[in-house]
C-alpha cells in the first residue's frame, strides 16, 4: 500500500537524559518513494537508502561496548523464541567477526515456586524445538556454590557477543548493499520527505515521534555493570548465570565476571553480599570497575514494531534489553511489511499501537 511521502522535521538534540547512558543519540532510517530493492543482509531494511544516526561518531556503536549480549532463545513466550531462534543463524554466521560463544544461559531456581516457573518455562521451550536441560550447576560453573537451588534450565543455544561488533557488522553490510549513512544530530537538510521513516532511536524514540506527529511510549531504565576479577581460578568461558527469581546474573568476559541484577543500581554492597553466598572467591571489597547505561523499555517490557497512526511512519524501539538478540529478525519482518510483503514471522502482536501488555516472565 503506498502512502503519501512524509515529511522530515529539523529533529535536534534533546535536553532529556537519560542517566549516564551509553546509546547512540537519535535517529531513524527513511525509504525513498521511489524504492529500490537492495540484495541486503536480512537484519537490515532492504528497502532503506539512508540513515540517520543522530552521532557525528561513526563508531556510535563502540558506545554500548561495555553491556552484556548474547542471543537467548530461551524465553518465556512463544514471539520471543521465535525471534530469537530466527537471529541465532546471523549470529552464528558471524561469530568471528562479533565474538560469538556459544556457552548457554543457565538459569537457576532458589525454590520451589520459582522450580515451577522454570518447568513451564522448559515445557514451552522444548515444545518449540528447544534443547533444554537440567544440569547440576557445579556441573557448567564449578566455582558456584550451589546451596539452595533446587532446579536449573540450560539451552546450549544460548551464547555471547560483543554488541558493538554485531552494530559494526550491521552498519558495513548496510553500506555495502547500499545504504547512505547520515553521522548528524540532525537529518540533513536535503532529506525533506520519504516514502517510509522508521523510528529506531532508543531512549530517544519518543522525541523523534513526536517530530513526526506520532507517539511511543519509551522511558529509560537504569542499569549498572560491576565488573570483579581477573581471578586465576577462571578458566574458560562459563555460561551466562541467572538466579531466576532475585534477577543477580553475570557473564564471563576476559577473566573477569561482569554482574548484573536488581536494586540500587550505584551500590557495589548488595552485589557483593550476593556473590559472598554464590560466587565467595568474588566477593572483594571493591570492584575492579563499574558503569552505568539504560535500557529503552517499553509498558510491557517487548519491543514496538510496525506501523503507527500516521500512515508511512513505522516503529522499531523499547526492546527492554532484548534489542541485539532479535535484531536481525526483528528487522527482516520490519522490512517485509514495510514493502507491503508477508513477514517470515508474524509480529503483529508487537504492533506500538497495542494497549494490552504482552508477557514473557522471563524478562529481568
Amino acid at each position: 500500500m503506498r502512502t503519501d511521502p512524509v515529511a522530515i522535521p529539523p529533529v535536534t538534540r534533546s535536553a532529556h537524559r537519560s542517566p549516564r547512558r551509553r546509546c547512540p543519540r537519535p535517529g531513524f532510517t527513511s525509504c525513498p518513494s521511489t524504492r529500490r530493492r537492495w540484495n541486503a543482509p536480512p537484519s537490515w531494511s532492504p528497502s532503506t537508502a539512508a540513515a540517520w544516526s543522530g552521532s557525528r561518531d561513526r563508531r556510535f556503536g563502540r558506545r554500548r561496548g561495555r553491556f552484556l549480549g548474547g542471543p537467548g532463545p530461551g524465553h518465556g513466550s512463544a514471539l520471543n523464541i521465535e525471534l530469537a531462534l530466527r537471529s541465532r543463524d546471523f549470529f552464528v554466521s558471524r561469530a568471528a567477526r562479533i565474538r560469538f560463544q556459544p556457552v548457554g544461559y543457565l538459569y537457576l531456581a532458589e525454590d520451589a515456586g520459582v522450580a515451577a516457573e522454570l518447568a513451564a518455562r522448559a515445557e514451552l521451550q522444548a515444545a518449540l524445538g528447544l534443547p533444554i536441560e537440567h544440569p547440576e550447576p557445579r556441573a557448567l560453573v564449578p566455582f558456584l556454590e550451589p546451596d539452595g537451588y533446587v532446579a536449573t534450565n540450560f539451552c546450549a543455544l544460548d551464547g555471547l557477543y560483543l554488541p558493538p561488533l554485531v552494530q559494526e557488522v550491521l552498519r558495513d553490510e548496510a553500506e555495502a548493499a547500499g545504504v547512505e549513512f547520515h553521522w548528524e544530530e540532525a537529518p540533513p537538510a536535503e532529506l525533506e520527505a520519504a516514502g517510509a521513516v522508521v523510528i529506531a532511536a532508543g531512549n530517544w524514540s519518543p522525541e523523534v515521534a513526536r517530530g513526526l506527529g506520532v507517539r511511543l511510549e519509551v522511558t529509560p531504565w537504569e542499569r549498572g555493570v560491576f565488573r570483579v576479577g581477573p581471578f586465576p581460578w577462571l578458566e574458560g568461558p562459563v555460561p551466562m548465570t541467572l538466579e531466576a527469581g532475585s534477577g543477580y546474573h553475570f557473564r564471563e568476559r576476559e577473566g573477569q565476571l561482569w554482574v548484573m541484577g536488581p536494586g540500587d543500581q550505584h551500590d557495589w554492597g548488595h552485589f557483593r553480599d550476593w556473590l559472598a553466598c554464590r560466587v565467595p572467591a568474588a566477593a572483594v571489597s571493591e570492584p575492579a570497575g563499574h558503569w552505568l547505561g539504560s535500557y529503552e523499555v517499553s509498558f510491557d517490557h517487548h519491543g514496538l514494531v510496525g506501523a503507527t497512526e500516521r500512515p508511512g511512519v513505522w516503529a522499531c524501539c523499547g526492546f527492554s534489553g532484548h534489542g541485539v538478540m532479535q535484531a536481525p529478525a526483528v528487522g527482516e519482518c520490519l522490512a517485509a511489511m514495510i514493502l507491503g510483503e508477508t513477514p517470515p514471522l508474524d509480529i503483529g502482536a508487537l504492533t506500538p499501537l497495542r494497549t494490552e501488555p504482552l508477557v514473557d516472565r522471563t524478562q529481568l
